[in-house]
């Protein structure tokens, strides 16, 4: 597996260019269940076995994305052959790129709650502020971005 240099918020890291997982896909009668054997409580569902392969490469990317991000460690594969599974059930190994996903979570949005007083949100409203870019635009000029 290639490692490159990521910068992360506690500085550059080494880190895999990918991470490979066996998922179990099982059916019930809601549809499809996907679970990671190797990954405590990374599972998801969806009506098909197509979406929910979909899915699985959704919940592994963003699952892997997380413990980068919180510097958890990352658990070792285990081997596919040794992955058990139930009568019905099918293993298939998953892959999942993460340049995009690191940059996503990196480009990601998040919520901040601000306060004004009444009479500064009226104006600004009035005059069709879009209050999350004029704060984005602050925050980044006071960090001299």
């Amino acid at each position: 597996m290639g490692k490159s240099k990521v910068k992360t918020m506690s500085g550059k890291k080494e880190l895999p260019n990918y991470y490979a997982y066996t998922a179990v896909f099982e059916e019930d009668e809601d549809g499809w269940i996907v679970r990671f054997p190797d990954l405590n409580r990374c599972a998801t569902n969806a009506d098909t076995l197509e979406e929910t392969i979909i899915q699985a490469h959704n919940i592994l990317e963003d699952y892997m994305a997380i413990l980068e991000r919180d510097g958890k460690p990352i658990p070792e594969p285990i081997p596919y052959e040794a992955v058990k599974i139930k009568a019905g059930a099918v293993a298939q190994r998953i892959v999942v790129p993460m340049d995009g996903a690191r940059r996503r979570w990196e480009n990601r949005s998040v919520n901040r709650t601000v306060t004004l007083p009444a009479w500064l949100d009226e104006k600004g409203r009035e005059a069709n502020l879009n209050f999350s870019q004029l704060l984005q635009s602050a925050v980044a000029r006071a960090l001299q971005l």
